[in-house]
C-alpha cells in the first residue's frame, strides 16, 4: 500500500490538475512531498516502534495513512486545492513512514538468523513490484471511477491491514523511555529544506540567491544532524553501520537507482497521457512493457544472484540495460510514436528491476544479525531519500524547461519531459561505473550466521 502510493497517482495527475486547476509545480509536488515525507519520517517510525511498541506504531501509521488518503479524495477545487493537497499528501507519507519500520522489525524477529536476509529481500522485491504497478492501478481506478478513487481505495485496504494485524501474534514489546525530539526535528528540517530547495530552484533559477541559500542551509543542517546522531548513545539512525563497506556500497547504489526509476515512471506516464493524448486506460496499457519488464527483472534478480553467487551480475547487468533503455526511450520521445518507445521501455524496465532485490540481500548479509533491523531502517530512509532527490532534480529541470503557459495549465511539454528523462539517463550512466568499481569482485561464500552454508536464492 505504501509503495503503491508513490506512483499510483501518476496517471491521475492530469485529470486531477484539470479538475482542481493545479499548476505543473503542484502536480509534481503531489508526488514529491509524499516521497519526501517517507524519507524524513521513516527514522521517526523506527524510534516510535522501539519506544511505544510495534503494534501501537503500526496501527497509528495505518490510521493516519488511511485518513489522509480519504482527505486527499476530498480536495476542493479552486485556490485552496494546491496547499490542501500538498499538506494532506505529506501527512499520508508520514503515516506510511510509521508503518514501514514495523514491517522490517517483525520480519527480523519472526525469521531465524540464516533466513533474515532472504526474507528482507522478499520484502524489498514486493515493494519494488508494487511501485511499478502503481500507474496501471491508477489508470484502471481513474478510468472506471475517478481520480478520487485512487485515494479512496486506501480506506478499505487500511481497514483490512488493521484487521490482519489484530489477528497476527506479533509482540508489542517496547523499550520505553523518553522520546527524543531534537534528532527527529533535525532530520525533518534538514531534508525538507534541502530537497524542496532543490525543487524550487526550477522556479527561482539555479543561480538565484534564494536557491543557493536554501541548498546551503539544508546541507549545513544535514551535516550538523549527522554529527548529532554520531555523538548520540541512542541515535535515531545508526550511521555507524556506514562503516561497513559492503553495506555502504549497496545502500549508495540503491539511493542512486531509486531516483531514475521514479522519474521515468512518473514523467513517462504523464507524457503518454498529455503529449500523446491517450485515454486513461490506454495509458495504463501502454505502460505494460515497462511494468512487465520491471517485474521480470525483480524476479530474475534473485535467480541471477543465486546462480552467479555474485551481486555484481544482477546489478551491473541491470544498470547497463537501464542506462541503454533510458537513453533509447529519451531519444524516442520527440517522435511521439509509441512503437519507437517500446524497446527503451523494455530495457529500462528490466534493468531497473534487477539491482534492488540483489542489493537488499547483499547489504543484509554484510551486517551482523543483531544490527539488521537498524540497517533496514537506514536503508529504507536512504532509498526514499534517493527517490525524493531524483524527483526534485527532475522536477526542477522540468519547471525550468517548460513553457510558462504550460506550467499554469498543468501541462508538461515534450521538451520538458525529455529533460527529465535526460536527468534519469545521466544518473544511471554515472552509477554504472561507480558500481563496477565499488562492488566486490569475489563471489559470496556465506554471511553472518551462515558460514559454510550455501545460501538459497533471495526471492524478489
Amino acid at each position: 500500500m505504501v509503495s503503491l502510493d508513490q506512483t499510483v497517482v501518476a496517471v491521475a495527475l492530469d485529470p486531477m490538475a484539470r479538475g482542481l486547476g493545479l499548476t505543473t509545480f503542484t502536480m509534481h509536488g503531489v508526488v514529491l512531498v509524499y516521497v519526501l515525507a517517507l524519507a524524513a519520517f521513516v527514522p521517526v517510525g523506527g524510534m516510535l516502534a522501539r519506544r511505544v511498541g510495534r503494534l501501537t506504531t503500526f496501527r497509528a501509521g495505518t490510521a493516519v495513512f488511511a485518513l489522509a488518503s480519504g482527505l486527499c479524495a476530498l480536495a476542493p477545487p479552486g485556490d485552496a486545492a494546491e496547499p490542501y493537497l500538498v499538506t494532506v499528501r505529506a501527512v499520508q507519507g508520514i503515516g506510511g513512514a510509521l508503518m514501514m519500520p514495523v514491517a522490517t522489525s517483525v520480519i527480523t524477529d519472526v525469521y531465524e538468523e540464516h533466513a533474515r536476509g532472504r526474507a528482507l529481500a522478499v520484502y524489498a522485491g514486493l515493494a519494488q513490484l508494487f511501485l511499478v504497478f502503481g500507474p496501471i492501478v491508477g489508470a484502471v481506478l481513474t478510468q472506471l471511477l475517478s481520480w478520487r478513487s485512487v485515494f479512496l481505495v486506501n480506506l478499505p485496504v487500511g481497514a483490512a491491514c488493521l484487521w490482519m494485524m489484530s489477528r497476527a501474534r506479533v509482540s508489542n514489546r517496547a523499550e520505553g523511555g523518553s522520546l527524543s525530539v531534537i534528532q527527529p526535528l533535525a532530520v525533518v528540517f534538514s531534508l525538507v529544506v534541502l530537497v524542496l530547495g532543490l525543487y524550487q530552484c526550477g522556479v527561482w533559477g539555479f543561480t538565484d540567491t534564494r536557491t543557493v541559500t536554501a541548498l546551503a542551509t539544508g546541507a549545513v543542517a544535514l551535516g550538523a544532524t549527522v554529527r548529532l546522531m554520531l555523538r548520540s548513545s541512542r541515535p535515531l539512525l545508526d550511521l555507524r553501520l556506514l562503516g561497513i563497506r559492503p553495506y555502504t556500497v549497496a545502500v549508495a547504489l540503491t539511493f542512486l537507482v531509486q531516483g531514475p526509476q521514479l522519474i521515468v515512471l512518473v514523467h513517462g506516464t504523464v507524457y503518454l497521457r498529455q503529449a500523446m493524448g491517450l485515454s486513461l486506460l490506454a495509458t495504463g496499457l501502454c505502460l505494460l512493457p515497462l511494468v512487465a519488464a520491471s517485474a521480470a527483472g525483480t524476479f530474475l534478480s534473485g535467480y541471477l544472484l543465486d546462480r552467479s553467487r555474485s551481486v555484481r551480475v544482477p546489478v551491473l547487468l541491470g544498470l547497463v540495460a537501464a542506462t541503454v533503455g533510458a537513453v533509447a526511450w529519451t531519444a524516442a520521445l520527440p517522435s511521439r510514436e509509441y512503437l519507437w518507445q517500446v524497446p527503451g521501455m523494455l530495457l529500462a524496465g528490466v534493468g531497473m528491476g534487477l539491482p534492488v532485490p540483489a542489493l537488499s540481500a547483499e547489504l543484509m548479509r554484510a551486517v551482523p544479525p543483531d544490527k539488521r533491523a537498524g540497517a533496514s531502517v537506514l536503508r529504507q530512509s536512504i532509498r526514499q531519500l534517493g527517490g525524493a532527490v531524483g524527483l526534485a532534480a527532475a522536477g526542477a529541470v522540468v519547471l525550468a524547461a517548460n513553457e510558462n503557459t504550460a506550467d499554469a495549465a498543468g501541462v508538461v511539454t515534450v521538451a520538458a519531459t525529455s529533460a527529465a528523462f535526460a536527468v534519469a539517463s545521466c544518473v544511471l550512466a554515472v552509477t554504472l561505473p561507480l558500481a563496477a568499481v565499488a562492488l566486490p569482485r569475489r563471489a559470496r561464500t556465506g554471511g553472518h550466521g551462515g558460514a559454510g552454508r550455501r545460501p538459497g536464492p533471495p526471492p524478489p
